[in-house]
């Protein structure tokens, strides 16, 4: 589904990723774990084609190489984005649209489907502005799931989170993988990796490795994650301790 081959990201005399080769296969789901400005936003725009790489190849299903803007819309129009001055329902109604289909015999239940799926039916009049970092997330996620596409993008899906949203959210991402989605995590937080499960891949200073332990793999090579205690998250299906 996603492969690098010996990829190098530059900027300018910045060095974000270095020689990175690695694969994600069809229903997987990877976290790569890493700490602020270790180039994980840098390995998700290069599979969303928002950047390209310095040398190497980037292929992500049948897209490879350097991609015509009409083909960069095709892989782009399925992921997750909030935008600020549409409301909860005009959010993922877009995402539909996008995608081809404009009738509202189609638009509307797909949208009110998805909606649902992330318990935002009750919120479907709001602007983002008018929400909480956990429902704009899920606004997010409704709008990456509601066309059912094969890989999920999460970068850093709880960093503004209180430990319950959190938890709701990659609960959800969790969910989504079940029903066959692939799902790519990005995150500082060793809790999250452990959370939300799967392979894990531990970014270093540009360079990518299989993890084992969050902090100890972090330890080995950088500087490590220690994310404050009053940040848990609590594991799927449970109240946070003190809820």
């Amino acid at each position: 589904m996603i492969s690098f081959e010996h990829v190098t990201k530059r900027y300018g005399e910045r060095l974000a990723l270095d020689d990175v080769t690695w694969r994600m296969e069809e229903g997987e789901i990877v976290c790569v774990l890493g700490h602020s400005a270790a180039g994980k936003t840098t390995l998700l725009r290069l599979i969303t084609h928002e950047t390209q790489p310095t040398s190497g190849n980037v292929t992500v299903g049948t897209f490879r190489g350097r991609l015509s803007r009409g083909h960069r819309a095709l892989l782009r129009r399925k992921l997750g984005i909030v935008y600020e001055d549409f409301t909860v329902f005009e959010n993922v109604a877009l995402a539909v649209r996008i995608d081809g289909h404009f009738h509202n015999t189609e638009v509307i239940p797909r949208t009110l489907r998805a909606l649902q799926e992330v318990g935002l039916q009750d919120k479907q009049t709001a602007l983002p502005s008018e929400m909480s970092f956990g429902e704009r997330q899920r606004c997010a996620i409704a709008r990456a799931i509601v066309n059912r596409p094969a890989l999920i993008l999460a970068d850093e899906p709880t960093g503004a989170l209180e430990p319950r949203s959190a938890g709701e959210v990659l609960a959800l991402l969790k969910r989504v993988h079940r029903e066959g989605a692939a799902l790519l995590v990005g995150t500082t937080r060793p809790e999250v990796a452990e959370a939300i499960g799967g392979r894990r891949l531990v970014l270093v200073e540009g360079r990518l490795s299989e993890g084992g332990p969050a902090g100890a793999a972090l330890d080995a090579g950088g500087p490590a994650v220690h994310a404050p205690a009053t940040h848990a998250i609590a594991p799927e299906g449970a109240a946070p301790e003190g809820a």
